[in-house]
């Protein structure tokens, strides 16, 4: 005896199209996993460890939510700024970064703040990073201080981008323009 189903060729082909695709998703998780796919970083180029300061002040502007629900620019301030790297021992890519810095020149700038308090709270001096070094490159990825920097070195100058955003009751931090904050090997 024979018995004949009678489907629609679409409909199996929909149910296999999700299947292989849930599948491949998967897979592609259990790949990743398996071959580890987050890049190790590369042999530093140059040694970083001394101490670096910039040449003038860098303008840093600071940024609140303070006065509205959304992120703004709510004055700027010119920092001189000092990095004391140290080596961390055990490990080539990475380094301590001691942050030292002066402010001057605070200035307002137009929000939604108006003349009232900004919101903005000043970062402590010093502030205490990890680097990690990749040939010329150097980054820092505080998740826990929302500090960021990420930035290129050669051996006598290193250039690059700060940016710090923090959220304890209402958020609050600082940028500078792209590869604005330059520092010299002392």
């Amino acid at each position: 005896m024979r018995i004949a189903f009678r489907t629609n060729p679409f409909t199996i082909g929909a149910a296999t199209l999700g299947a292989s695709l849930l599948l491949l998703a998967i897979g592609a998780c259990n790949i990743e996993k398996t071959l580890g796919t987050t890049a190790k970083p590369l042999t530093p180029a140059r040694n970083l460890v001394g101490t670096w300061r910039t040449f003038s002040p860098v303008t840093f502007y600071y940024t609140s939510d303070f006065c509205s629900n959304s992120k703004e620019t709510v004055a700027a301030g010119d920092w001189t700024v000092t990095w004391i790297i140290t080596a961390v021992s055990g490990d080539e890519n990475k380094v301590n970064i001691q942050m030292n810095y002066t402010p001057s020149n605070y200035r307002r700038l137009t929000s939604n703040c108006g003349n009232s308090s900004n919101g903005w709270v000043p970062l402590v001096s010093p502030q205490f990073l990890t680097g990690t070094v990749s040939s010329s490159s150097l980054t820092v990825n505080d998740t826990r201080n929302g500090q960021n920097y990420s930035g290129a070195f050669t051996s006598t100058s290193l250039d690059g981008t700060w940016v710090h955003w923090e959220c304890i009751i209402y958020c609050t931090g600082e940028f500078t323009q792209t590869n604005q904050l330059k520092l010299i090997k002392q």
